[in-house]
C-alpha cells in the first residue's frame, strides 16, 4: 500500500489512535504483568519457584498466545483453576517496574498533531481497568494531557462505530473530517463501518 504522509493528513480535524501495538508494544506491558503473576504466585505453588513458572507462562504465550493463556498456565503448574481470577487481577492493576516507550513513529506523529492544534482521541478495546492501567504507565511525555481517551468495552467494542459516534456526539465534527489510525484489521472494520478514512499505522 502507498505511504501517505502526516502533511497530507492537514485538512483532516480530528485523528482517533488505536492504543495496543499502535501507540506503543503491547508485549511491554504484558510481559511483566507475566513476571509479576509469577512472582505472586512463586510463593503459593510447592515445587516450583518464580523462575520456573515464568518459563511455563512464556512458552505457552510463544506457542499458542493469549487465547485462555491463564487457564493453560494453571493447568501445567499445577495448580487451582480458582486462582484465574487473581491472575486477571494482576493483569489489570498491578504496577509496572519499566514505563512502556510509545513507538517513535506514533510519538513523532503526535507532536505534530499537537503542533498543529488537532484534535486527538484514543479508542481502545479492552476491560477499562487495564486499559486505563497501561496509559497510566506508558511515557507519553506530556502528551496525553492533549489526548481523549475513549473505552469501547464502555460503550461497544470495535469493531462496532459505536465508540466512533461517541465521539462525534463529542466533537461535532463531521466524517469527512476524522481519519482512524491503527493497527488491525478491526480497526478498519471499525472505520469503515462509521464511514471514515482508515491509515494503518504503518503506512503512515
Amino acid at each position: 500500500m502507498a505511504k501517505e504522509l502526516i502533511s497530507d493528513l492537514s485538512d483532516f480535524s480530528l485523528f482517533i489512535f488505536d492504543l495496543d501495538n499502535t501507540i506503543y508494544n503491547e508485549e511491554d506491558y504484558l510481559f511483566q504483568a507475566y513476571v509479576a503473576i509469577c512472582e505472586s504466585f512463586g510463593k503459593k505453588v510447592t515445587g516450583l519457584d518464580k523462575k520456573d513458572l515464568l518459563r511455563i507462562i512464556m512458552d505457552i504465550y510463544r506457542k499458542e498466545g493469549r487465547e485462555k493463556l491463564f487457564d493453560k498456565f494453571l493447568l501445567k503448574a499445577g495448580m487451582d483453576i480458582n486462582y484465574l481470577n487473581e491472575c486477571l487481577e494482576i493483569l489489570r492493576t498491578f504496577h509496572p517496574v519499566r514505563r512502556m516507550k510509545m513507538h517513535q513513529k506514533a510519538e513523532n506523529i503526535l507532536s505534530t498533531l499537537i503542533k498543529k492544534n488537532k484534535k486527538i482521541f484514543v479508542l481502545t478495546n479492552g476491560n477499562p481497568v487495564q486499559q486505563r492501567n497501561k496509559i497510566r504507565y506508558i511515557n507519553w511525555k506530556g502528551r496525553d494531557e492533549k489526548i481523549t481517551f475513549v473505552f469501547a468495552d464502555e460503550i461497544e467494542p470495535k469493531p462496532s462505530s459505536a465508540g466512533i459516534r461517541h465521539i462525534q456526539e463529542m466533537t461535532g465534527i463531521a466524517n469527512d473530517k476524522m481519519v482512524f489510525i491503527g493497527d488491525s484489521e478491526t480497526d478498519r472494520t471499525c472505520a469503515e463501518n462509521a464511514g471514515i478514512k482508515f491509515i494503518n499505522i504503518r503506512d503512515l
